[in-house]
């Protein structure tokens, strides 16, 4: 899984988005019942210890906090096709899935917004490719090729 490593949800950062990658253990089934299938969009709202709050596509559940070891999460779903920021055609939308680039380079792109989950709408870019104008969070944004380059989306439908 590229840049997706496996974990159990209870290892998992709060309000981070995942996706189920299995259900183990002797409450599978019950699991299954409640909608954690593969692929499924999951996210830890809470956890204090005994409790916890899970959100699946927009319903929230409650389960004790050991069955979250049964959950295993990956950061991407499986059919996903994942490309660099820099290979959207102009007027198409990307899903930001991850940023591979260093420590420093990877804090001024969070600073500016691009994140994890946020949609990045490719405007136009400048008459000799670099760089490209996108717009996001509600504001245009300039950015190199190469930076944008590092910048993994999953195109929106």
């Amino acid at each position: 899984i590229p840049g997706g490593k496996m974990k159990t949800l209870n290892n998992t950062h709060i309000g981070q988005i995942y996706y189920i990658h299995k259900v183990i253990g002797k409450n599978q089934s019950k699991l299954r019942d409640l909608g954690l299938i593969s692929d499924k969009k999951i996210t830890l709202v809470s956890a204090d210890g005994e409790n916890s709050i899970i959100k699946i596509d927009e319903m929230r559940l409650a389960l004790n906090s050991s069955f979250l070891e049964q959950i295993f999460v990956k950061e991407e779903r499986s059919s996903e096709e994942i490309i660099g920021l820099a290979h959207l055609q102009v007027g198409q939308t990307g899903t930001v899935r991850m940023i591979d680039a260093t420590s420093d380079i990877r804090r001024r792109l969070m600073d500016m917004g691009i994140t994890r989950g946020t949609s990045v709408h490719l405007q136009k870019l400048a008459p000799l490719g670099d760089p490209l104008e996108l717009r996001l969070r509600g504001y245009s944004l300039s950015l190199r090729k190469t930076d944008a380059e590092k910048i993994k989306v999953v195109l929106e439908q």
